[in-house]
């Protein structure tokens, strides 16, 4: 392994970590897809190691480490893969900065690293809250139409705070007319055969329309409507 590439610092400490050496045991490959390769350490010790830095270090089998040196290819594999997931996952659909992180921790990756990555995707803008709700908010009103109240308990559940949400829904509100989203769920529901004027009330109720507004709707658009 060259010298310099591991932490400068770690290597000139005098610790008696330092001394402590652990063997490579094994290095298997994970499939070329996948980018990485598990690195199985004597002591019965293995974690996962970005391909490429297997190639930068010359890592191989039977080579002697100190635990300074485990830890600093830990931390640098831990990043370098929490940093490509998160990616992969932006490219799949925008997320909330809650929503990447519950995955990442999910996938056991250090809370520190996840947190240095988070900002640094905002920062490059690969992720984005306001992106994400414009996007959500968008695909809800498209696929599953609801009211102010269920869409502003879905962007809580994403982890987006209530100041953000509800100004975004606020200004949302006042672009699109109300009575059209009502109007679009309403048409969903009724395909259903078996819809009754109650079913309706309570389902548009459940999609979170407030209760004014879907009587109001009702008596104006569905008064000869033969199953209520």
């Amino acid at each position: 392994m060259k010298e310099r590439n591991l932490d400068k610092e770690a290597q000139e400490e005098n610790s008696s970590s330092q001394n402590v050496k652990l063997s490579i045991l094994r290095i298997i490959r994970r499939g070329a897809r996948s980018g990485k390769a598990e690195l199985l350490l004597s002591m019965g010790s293995s974690f996962f190691i970005p391909l490429k830095m297997v190639e930068q270090y010359n890592l191989e089998s039977g080579m002697e480490l100190s635990e300074l040196q485990v830890e600093e290819l830990k931390l640098q594999s831990d990043y370098i893969l929490a940093k490509k997931k998160a990616l992969d996952l932006l490219a799949s659909r925008e997320h909330s900065v809650y929503q990447l992180k519950q995955k990442l921790l999910q996938r056991e990756f250090n809370l520190q690293t996840i947190l240095k990555v988070l900002e640094e995707l905002q920062i490059e803008g690969s992720l984005s809250n306001s992106r994400f709700i414009e996007n959500w908010v968008s695909y809800r009103i498209r696929k599953h139409p609801e009211g102010y109240r269920s869409l502003f308990a879905g962007l809580l559940k994403a982890g987006i705070s209530s100041e953000q949400a509800n100004s975004y829904l606020l200004l949302f509100f006042e672009e699109f007319d109300v009575d059209e989203i009502l109007y679009r769920a309403a048409e969903k529901m009724m395909k259903k055969s078996s819809i009754t004027k109650e079913k309706l009330i309570r389902g548009l109720k459940n999609r979170g329309f407030e209760y004014s507004a879907i009587i109001r709707f009702i008596d104006q658009k569905f008064t000869g409507y033969t199953q209520m």
